[in-house]
């Protein structure tokens, strides 16, 4: 995102930052990827597979978000 005015920084930052019910998702599926990587290996998460991937970009996400 380009801003033009430094003013506008907050605006897209709060516009692109990801809501709780997101961070809380985030949370979730490292949870099951790490319980699974204990046990079998593989993990389906809400319905998807998910891998230890997905699983490194929602701990970058909830690293940046403080969450």
């Amino acid at each position: 995102m380009m801003a033009i005015h430094p003013s506008h920084v907050p605006v897209i930052n709060e516009v692109f930052s990801p809501s709780s019910a997101e961070l809380a998702r985030c949370a979730e599926l490292i949870a099951a990827v790490e319980s699974a990587q204990r046990e079998t290996g593989a993990v389906t998460f809400q319905g998807e597979m998910v891998d230890e991937a997905m699983a490194r970009t929602d701990r970058i996400v909830l690293e940046r978000h403080g969450a």
